[in-house]
C-alpha cells in the first residue's frame, strides 16, 4: 500500500526548498499547451518547442528567472520532463543568452534593443562559441575580433581558418515565422595586433525574414536522431560589429586610442568570459537527473499495468517480479543520490555567491564540472535500463526514452564534454591532500543492510584510498606533463567520481536524518543499496589492499535482502518525484494502455 505520508516526506529529502517552485512549474507544464496526443505524436519537435517557448516567455519574469539559481535549474528540470527540445532550448535562451545580457553593465544600444527583442519573442539568440578544431579547448579558439579604430571604433569579426568555424551552436534561421536570430560569439579581442583574450561579441545573424546577414554564411547541420536542434556551421567574412557589441560583465571596453579598460581578469580568463556555463552545467546536471527521474516513473506505471505468464500458473504483475523490480530499485538508488548531488552543487554554489566566493575558481568550477559527469552518466545507465524494462514499448517516441536519452547524449556534450570536463577536475585535484592512512582501513566498522553510517564512512575510505592511490602513481611516474597524467587519468577520475559520490551520499544521509522513522528507514535503505552497489561495480579499485567493507554476508546476499525490504516502497519511492500524468503524457496515464490501444483502433475505424 503506497504511504502518501512517505511520499511527501521522499519529495522533501528530494528537493528541499525547491519543491514549491517545482509544483508550481508541474501546474505550468500540465496545460493543454503542452499536451501531446501519443497516437499523433508531432512530426517536427523543434518546431514546437520554439512555438512552445515564445508562448512560455510571457509568463516565465524572464529576467528574475534567469537571476535565481534555483528558479532557474527547477524550469530546466520540469521543463525537461514535458518536452526534451524545450529543456534544450531553454537552456540556450535563458541561462546562456538572457544571463549573458544580463551581465552587463548599463547595457545600451543594440545590446539594450537585442535585449527588449528577446524577452518580446521577437528575436532568439544563440551562444557560439565552439570550433571545429576547438571544443572543450576554448584557450585556442581562433575566431578573430579586430578592433578597428575607422569610423568611430569597432571591430571586425572574421574566421581566419577552417578550423575556426563555428560548430554546432543553434545558428540557423528559427523554424517560426517573423522571428530573428542573434548569436553572442565568442572571439579573440585583437587590439594594434595583440591578442587580449576571448571575449563575447553581439552579432545580429538572420533578420526576421529568415535572410542571412551579410558576411555571414550559416548552413544547418544534418539532422540530430531524437532532439530536434538547429544547430549549424557558421563561418564569418569581415563582418562589422559597433563598439558596443563586445561584450564582458566587467565592463570591458575599448578607448579611441586603442586601450583596453576594465578587462576581463587575466587569470582564467576564457573560462571568466564564458561565466553563465558553469550555471549551464548546474542546470544541464538537473536535467540528466530530471531525465532518470521521469525514465524511472513511466517504467514503474508500465511495469504495474504489464502482466506476463507465472511459471506457477496464472499471471502475475511486472511489478511484482524481482528479476524486474530489483534493476529499477537499483536505477532509484542510483537517481536518488544522484539527484542529492545535484542539490549539493546548487546550495555549495549558492552559498558561494552569497559568501562571495569566486565562482569561477577552480572549488567550484570542479565541483560542477564533477556533478554533470556524475549525472550525465548515471542517467545514461538508467534510460538504457529502463528501455530495456520496457521492451518493446521503450523504442516508440511517444513514450519518452528514446527522447530523454536523446537530450542525454545531447546534454553529454553541452556546456563541456561531460567526460572532459571531468578529467581536467580529476587532473587538478593531484594538488589536493593526501588524506589516506592505513589505519582508516582498520576503523571501519561492521557492514550490513542495517549499518547505513558505516556504510557512508566507507564510501568516504574508498575516495580517500583512491586518491591516495592517484597521488601515489602520479609521484612514481616520469617524463613530461602530459606522459604523467596519461599514467594515471583512470584513476585520478575514479577518485574525483568518488568523492562526488561520497559527499551526494552525505547530503541524502543529513536530509533523511530530518524526517519521521518510518520514511527514514527506507531512505537509508537506499543509500545503503547504493553504497553496496558501488562496492559490487567498484570493488576491484580497491584491490590489492584497499578498504574492502568488514562483512559478514555476500553482497549479492546484501543487495537481494536490501531489494527485498524496499521493493513494497519502490511506487511511492518513484512518486516522490512528482511527476503527474499532467508532465509525462504517456501511454500509461489515465488508462491502462491496453484500452489506450484498444479505443485508438476504434477510433481508426
Amino acid at each position: 500500500m503506497v504511504s502518501h505520508g512517505n511520499i511527501d516526506s521522499f519529495a522533501n529529502m528530494l528537493f528541499g526548498d525547491r519543491r514549491l517552485a517545482a509544483q508550481r512549474y508541474h501546474r505550468v507544464f500540465s496545460e493543454d499547451i503542452y499536451d501531446q496526443d501519443w497516437w499523433t505524436a508531432t512530426q517536427d519537435p523543434g518546431k514546437r518547442a520554439y512555438e512552445r517557448y515564445l508562448r512560455l516567455l510571457p509568463r516565465l519574469s524572464a529576467v528574475e528567472t534567469a537571476s535565481n539559481l534555483r528558479e532557474l535549474v527547477t524550469l530546466h528540470e520540469q521543463a525537461t520532463v514535458v518536452d526534451p527540445h524545450l529543456g534544450a532550448l531553454l537552456t540556450v535562451q535563458v541561462n546562456l543568452v538572457l544571463g549573458t545580457l544580463l551581465e552587463q553593465k548599463s547595457p545600451a544600444g543594440e545590446v539594450a534593443a537585442l535585449l527588449t527583442e528577446l524577452l518580446e519573442g521577437r528575436a532568439v539568440g544563440a551562444y557560439v562559441l565552439t570550433e571545429v578544431g576547438h571544443g572543450s579547448d576554448l584557450n585556442n579558439l581562433e575566431t578573430t575580433a579586430e578592433f578597428d579604430p575607422a569610423d568611430g571604433g569597432g571591430f571586425i569579426l572574421h574566421t581566419p581558418t577552417d578550423t575556426a568555424i563555428k560548430f554546432m551552436p543553434t545558428t540557423a534561421p528559427p523554424p517560426v515565422p517573423g522571428v530573428s536570430r542573434f548569436g553572442i560569439v565568442f572571439a579573440r579581442l585583437v587590439v594594434a595586433g595583440v591578442s587580449r583574450g576571448v571575449y563575447p561579441f553581439l552579432v545580429r545573424l538572420v533578420d526576421a525574414d529568415g535572410q542571412v546577414r551579410p558576411g555571414i554564411t550559416i548552413r544547418r547541420l544534418p539532422e540530430k536522431p531524437g532532439l530536434g536542434m538547429d544547430n549549424a556551421l557558421t563561418r564569418f567574412d569581415h563582418v562589422r560589429l559597433t563598439r558596443e557589441c563586445l561584450l564582458s560583465h566587467t565592463g570591458t571596453r575599448i578607448d579611441e586610442d586603442g586601450t583596453v579598460s576594465s578587462p576581463i581578469p587575466r587569470d582564467n580568463q576564457v573560462w571568466r568570459a564564458i561565466s553563465r556555463v558553469r550555471v549551464g552545467r548546474l542546470c544541464i546536471s538537473a536535467m540528466a537527473a530530471a531525465v532518470s527521474r521521469a525514465a524511472l516513473s513511466i517504467a514503474v506505471r508500465h511495469s504495474a499495468q504489464r502482466d506476463i505468464a507465472s511459471m506457477a500458473g496464472g499471471r502475475v504483475k511486472l511489478l511484482d517480479v524481482p528479476a524486474h523490480h530489483a534493476r529499477l530499485l537499483d536505477a532509484v538508488a542510483d537517481t536518488y543520490i544522484v539527484s542529492a548531488a545535484v542539490e549539493t552543487a546548487i546550495d555549495a554554489f549558492t552559498d558561494g555567491i552569497g559568501e562571495h566566493i569566486d565562482e569561477q575558481g577552480p572549488e567550484l568550477t570542479d565541483l560542477v564540472a564533477l556533478t554533470k559527469y556524475f549525472a550525465t552518466s548515471t542517467a545514461l545507465q538508467v534510460s538504457n535500463e529502463v528501455r530495456d524494462r520496457l521492451g518493446a514499448q521503450g523504442t516508440f517516441a511517444h513514450n519518452k526514452i528514446v527522447e530523454y536519452r536523446a537530450l542525454r547524449d545531447a546534454a553529454a556534450t553541452a556546456e563541456g564534454d561531460s567526460y572532459v570536463i571531468g578529467l581536467l577536475a580529476a587532473y587538478r585535484r593531484l594538488s589536493a591532500p593526501d588524506e589516506w592512512t592505513a589505519s582508516a582501513r582498520d576503523d571501519l566498522g561492521p557492514c550490513d543492510i542495517d549499518t547505513p553510517a558505516d556504510w557512508l564512512v566507507w564510501l568516504g575510505a574508498r575516495a580517500d584510498y583512491l586518491q591516495h592511490t592517484t597521488l601515489e602513481i602520479y609521484a612514481k611516474s616520469t617524463g613530461d606533463r602530459q606522459t604523467r597524467w596519461d599514467s594515471v587519468y583512470d584513476v585520478a577520475l575514479a577518485a574525483a567520481d568518488a568523492q562526488l559520490a561520497y559527499r551526494a551520499a552525505r547530503t541524502m544521509a543529513d536530509r533523511a536524518s530530518r524526517l519521521p522513522s518510518g520514511p527514514r528507514e527506507v531512505a537509508e535503505q537506499v543509500l545503503t543499496l547504493f553504497a553496496v552497489n558501488q562496492c559490487h561495480t567498484h570493488g576491484a579499485d580497491l584491490l590489492p589492499d584497499g578498504p574492502f567493507p568488514k562483512t559478514s554476508r555476500s553482497l549479492r546476499d546484501m543487495r537481494s535482502r536490501l531489494h527485498e525490504l524496499l521493493a513494497p516502497h519502490l511506487t511511492e519511492l518513484v512518486e516522490a518525484f512528482e511527476l503527474g500524468s499532467g508532465s509525462l503524457h504517456t501511454v500509461y496515464d489515465s488508462d491502462t494502455y491496453v484500452a489506450q490501444c484498444a479505443n485508438a483502433l476504434r477510433l481508426s475505424a
